[in-house]
């Protein structure tokens, strides 16, 4: 049995009597289907000791089940014309597949024994595979700033810690230690199906209560407290050619209305190459080749902040002039023409995503998983259209402050060292 709810979108939820929620989505002019069953957890809820473990996990269920080894699993979709892939983030995990539409059954078995049915084998195997994923991180120095990044400004907190882990943790986390995280967070409350394509709701929606329905319905643990965000400079010298810059404010959650002006102010900054650091830094000064903004938000907290590589010999001068864009939108604010062009941008990402099925599925699972019902593209349209001038500057103003700001460098700074924030 379930209950079901029609939502505006075109979709369809159902919750299952033991917690499970099912979303779908049917897109009768596509010939394919994105499949995948989101569990909402990840390194967030790891212990102090358990860093790396969710991300251990999600390695572990395609090792194989009670009754296939990892080839069968592989072959069962890679055979029909598909695609069986996971990936593991602070907050959530997910296990999906994209498949043709005749073989849509086919996919739903498949994720469905993954989850229920491992068997947490080849431990040492695995192991080794992400100790050697850990290291090419480390070996890539504009993905591990951003690790360095978190540690830094979220110190002491599961948030702050990298997803794959460190190399001593890894060493340290055992078959009981899978098994239990397992236990812990892999249950219907905290699981979320969702499947959109050419596809059969009724006959999808039948085999996902027999697949997962008997599932036993069980409490969920409490998460942890929110991160204290930490201001200051980290400079990690590096053997590397480039200076890889990052800056990071606090910024809203993802329950907080503010995060569609904070959209608005990381869109301006430096969302696109008509943005105001990519035409300064890039186009006007010819500092740097990538310099870019980003916001991340999450369940009790967010960030929002300033991405670039440099060389050594540009590293002061581009600090320079980013800080002088963010005191310029703080004092000066922004157009309605420049506005309006970052209304465009952001609304032209979302919709052009929904061309994807695997976005399709993915906007669905995550909007369940956070908000208990699904945002549709109107309202997420609405609010970034009510973004005012007004509400940029606010948020700029209050947002860009030196004690709120947390500088992360790794490599080579040409010998200038950054004692003051200059906001």
């Amino acid at each position: 049995m379930s209950t079901t709810t029609d939502f505006p979108s075109g979709a369809n939820v159902h919750r299952l009597e033991n917690g499970l929620t099912v979303s779908m989505e049917r897109l009768p002019y596509l010939r394919s289907a994105s499949v995948g069953v989101w569990v909402h957890t990840g390194s967030a809820d790891e212990l102090d000791d358990e860093n790396g473990l969710a991300h251990f996990l999600e390695h572990l269920f395609f090792k194989g089940t009670e009754t296939r080894n990892v080839h069968d699993l592989m072959a069962a979709v890679e055979s029909r014309g598909g695609h069986l892939n996971a990936f593991t983030s602070r907050e959530y995990t997910c296990l999906y597949v994209k498949t043709l539409d005749e073989h849509v059954a086919v996919a739903i078995e498949i994720l469905a024994d993954i989850v229920k049915n491992s068997v947490f084998c080849d431990l040492e195997k695995e192991r080794n595979v992400i100790l050697e994923e850990i290291a090419s991180v480390e070996d890539t120095p504009d993905e591990w700033v951003f690790d360095l990044l978190a540690e830094h400004h979220w110190p002491r907190h599961p948030l702050g810690r990298s997803v794959s882990g460190s190399t001593e943790s890894m060493l340290r986390l055992g078959f009981d230690d899978v098994k239990r995280f397992y236990d812990t967070w892999y249950r219907p409350g905290n699981l979320y199906f969702s499947i959109a394509g050419n596809i059969d709701e009724a006959e999808v929606l039948a085999q996902v209560i027999a697949e997962f329905g008997g599932l036993p319905s069980r409490e969920l643990p409490a998460r942890h407290l929110p991160p204290v965000f930490q201001a200051g400079v980290n400079t990690v010298e590096r053997d590397v050619a480039q200076a890889h810059v990052c800056l990071a404010f606090p910024g809203p959650t993802l329950h907080d209305s503010e995060r569609y002006g904070c959209d608005m102010v990381s869109s301006i900054l430096g969302g696109g190459s008509t943005s105001r650091l990519f035409e300064k830094i890039r186009e006007d000064e010819g500092l740097a080749y990538s310099i870019y903004t980003f916001d991340s938000f999450y369940r009790t907290t967010g960030t929002v902040g300033v991405a670039a590589t440099v060389a050594p010999q540009n590293y002061a001068k581009t600090l320079e002039l980013t800080f002088a864009e963010i005191r310029r939108l703080c004092a000066e604010g922004v157009g309605e023409e420049e506005l309006q062009m970052n209304r465009e941008q952001i609304k032209g990402g979302l919709l052009m995503a929904l061309e994807s099925t695997f976005s399709r599925m993915s906007r669905m699972a995550k909007s369940l998983m956070y908000h208990g019902r699904i945002v549709t593209a109107d309202e997420i349209i609405a609010n970034v259209d009510a973004v005012t001038a007004e509400q940029v500057q606010d948020f700029a103003r209050r947002t860009f402050t030196p004690e709120n700001c947390a500088l992360t460098v790794l490599g080579p700074t040409g010998g200038h060292a950054v004692e003051r924030i200059p906001l």
